[in-house]
């Protein structure tokens, strides 16, 4: 049965922003400044934490890691990446992130992020964002949040808490969507607000 739902939360990088490439950039000038010679490229993760991403990519490299220099590597990325996205010309969003939010502040949404990232300095202003988290596990009532995911392990972590799920086909097959959210769309574009509201009002008896 599907409850009301009150909230939305995203994720940021690789949900809202379509920032792959920005990240391949900002790691390999981080590599470089850690003396390794990086490849032309590296497998996107799955989703996860940037600790748990870099601690592969470092892993993949043979290097060894102490909690505190990986600690370290996590805050010279976060910041390599801030100042990166504030060069841009704009931000890298989704061509249908802000339509989609839009959309959900007008059905009466709170709107959330689940970013790692200082996400107030250049998001808040341009989105009707009313706070972040930066994992799934922090939510204040995952049973009535609706999470939008692109990731594996995204989708995993938002299940695992009790939160509904959209699966959007950006980084994972459309197929694979289907079987581990509860619902998937190719891209946010398509998703029918509508048709959410009429579904939670059949499954409470009220319509």
């Amino acid at each position: 049965m599907l409850p009301p739902l009150t909230t939305v939360v995203c994720p940021l990088s690789g949900g809202l922003f379509d920032d792959q490439r920005l990240r391949e950039q900002v790691l390999q000038e981080l590599l470089i400044s850690e003396n390794i010679a990086p490849r032309r490229r590296h497998p996107w993760y799955r989703g996860g934490s940037d600790r748990e991403f870099l601690s592969m990519i470092w892993q993949s490299y043979r290097r060894s890691l102490s909690e505190a220099y990986l600690t370290q590597l996590v805050q010279q990325y976060h910041r390599r990446y801030e100042q990166s996205l504030k060069s841009l010309p704009e931000l890298p969003w989704d061509r249908a992130t802000q339509t989609f939010l839009q959309q959900a502040g007008a059905y009466g949404y709170q709107i959330g992020l689940c970013t790692e990232q200082n996400w107030s300095a250049f998001v808040a202003t341009q989105l009707p964002i009313q706070f972040g988290v930066a994992d799934y596990a922090a939510l204040p009532d995952p049973e009535t949040t609706l999470v939008i995911e692109t990731t594996q392990r995204g989708i995993q972590r938002a299940r695992a808490v009790g939160s509904w799920v959209i699966g959007v086909a950006q980084q994972m097959p459309y197929h694979w969507m289907q079987r581990h959210a509860h619902w998937a769309v190719d891209t946010l574009a398509e998703w029918d607000w509508q048709w959410l509201g009429w579904k939670a009002d059949s499954s409470t008896g009220d319509s």
